[in-house]
């Protein structure tokens, strides 16, 4: 082989290694930037997937915190009420038991004193009540004593308390030595029935 034929050889070979290690190369880019593409897809669909779920999340507890808000006031709103409502309540029996003359309160304020009284497991029974209601009651105590102790079949001593508690109306049986308590104040009894019935109303008014 010629020497020009030995350059021409060399250079044809040369060409060709430099194109096949350009086209490798060209070849381990385009797989390299593929993959790149690839990982940077996974890396944007993976932050997007977060984000969402961040947002979903938000966007629940967002909700949950406006319905939880909207239950308490819900809430608020029907307490203020019952409020009202057992204030008024409380106010017309304030009246009904103020009036001196009022005998069917008096027949109640009676019945009042002959349950607290019967409530209490002792011969010796000290009542409490307002100032006009142990005006009354001090009045009628023998007719009271005489119903309770046939109510009970033996004698029961009632002893009224000299100092006046502030109540609306109806009274508080005490034994003697201050262990057994027997509250039968209007306010309680009020308590009472508004705690069983309440929920009834709420039903009727709110609809639930």
């Amino acid at each position: 082989m010629s020497k020009e034929s030995l350059k021409l050889y060399i250079k044809d070979r040369t060409e060709e290694e430099v194109k096949k290690i350009v086209s490798e190369a060209e070849n381990a880019a385009d797989k390299i930037i593929g993959e790149a593409r690839s990982k940077i897809a996974r890396i944007k669909d993976e932050k997007l997937r977060k984000v969402k779920k961040e947002m979903d999340e938000k966007e629940k507890a967002e909700i949950s915190l406006t319905k939880m808000d909207g239950r308490r006031r819900v809430m608020e709103v029907k307490e203020e009420f019952l409020k009202k409502t057992f204030d008024e309540v409380k106010k017309r029996l304030k009246n009904f038991s103020s009036s001196k003359t009022n005998e069917r309160y008096q027949d109640i304020l009676t019945a009042l004193a002959i349950e607290a009284m019967s409530g209490i497991e002792s011969k010796e029974v000290k009542i409490s009540a307002n100032k006009g209601d142990l005006d009354f009651l001090r009045k009628n105590t023998q007719v009271i004593k005489s119903a309770l102790s046939k109510m009970k079949g033996s004698e029961v001593d009632m002893e009224l308390d000299g100092k006046a508690i502030d109540t609306i109306g109806g009274v508080i049986a005490y034994s003697m030595d201050g262990k057994k308590i027997y509250n039968n104040t209007l306010e309680t009894r009020l308590g009472k029935v508004f705690e069983e019935v309440k929920g009834k109303i709420l039903n009727v008014l709110f609809e639930e």
